[in-house]
């Protein structure tokens, strides 16, 4: 079984990663991070030549990349592929669609302000989406935020449903270690089964704590806090040291 590193500094030595082609979800407040752990995740995959995609339902691509310009995390090499809702996702649903949306993803070192967002309901998303990952076989993707696919829902469409289905299409057809993203983990719930690892992260007053509610990768500890600089998360020096110390004894 292999094993696809999380990319947090010294994050291995307490779990050693998420496993190759499964889907796993990391979760919290408005806030917390998510973004920042979900982007050194597919940072530290593209650092080591690995394909990596990131999918964003939330903004567009330069927004992304601005949002990181205060951070050392090199995003120049990781693909963005981002979708915007039409008409807030009230589209009608068709019974049939004659003509199946492309679009590709670019690097994220090329986001510029002036390209034109893709826009999409799900079922279009899913078809074009099917598409990309037929042509390039991603190592890591990330989904930010699977939250925000409610907004892509159409009328007549069940949103937990829309939102189950369209997890097992990830699960099914990316071929890939899949991280996903949420903000609202209690309407996702029904899904939890579908997710090899469930990852949540508590933010309050800057400290940061990560937990693992569920994961098929041997750890040794559930409660993990973290520090958050430029460069990203961390495990805190002083927990990892007191540890490490622990251990050898």
């Amino acid at each position: 079984m292999k094993i696809v590193p999380l990319g947090v500094k010294d994050l291995d030595t307490f779990i050693p990663g998420v496993r190759e082609e499964s889907l796993n979800m990391i979760y919290g407040p408005p806030g917390s991070g998510k973004t920042i752990f979900a982007m050194q995740y597919l940072a530290s995959g593209a650092l080591k030549g690995e394909s990596v995609l990131y999918i964003s339902l939330d903004q567009p691509s330069w927004m992304v990349r601005e949002n990181f310009e205060d951070f050392d995390i090199l995003l120049d090499e990781i693909y963005i592929f981002d979708a915007v809702p039409i008409i807030s996702g009230k589209a009608e649903i068709k019974p049939v669609r004659e003509v199946t949306p492309f679009a590709k993803p670019s690097k994220m070192k090329n986001a510029e302000r002036n390209r034109k967002p893709f826009e999409a309901d799900v079922l279009s998303l899913r078809a074009t989406l099917k598409n990309v990952f037929d042509r390039i076989k991603f190592d890591r993707i990330v989904v930010d935020s699977i939250t925000s696919l409610r907004y892509f829902y159409m009328r007549g469409l069940n949103p937990n449903s829309g939102v189950h289905a369209f997890l097992n299409f990830l699960e099914e057809s990316s071929n890939s270690a899949v991280l996903v993203t949420a903000e609202d983990y209690d309407n996702l719930l029904s899904s939890k089964p579908l997710m090899d690892s469930v990852f949540y992260i508590n933010s309050a007053n800057r400290s940061f704590e990560m937990i693992i509610e569920k994961s098929t990768v041997a750890h040794v500890i559930d409660k993990i806090p973290l520090s958050l600089t430029k460069k990203g998360f961390s495990v805190d020096e002083r927990f990892y040291v007191k540890f490490t110390r622990r251990k050898v004894k």
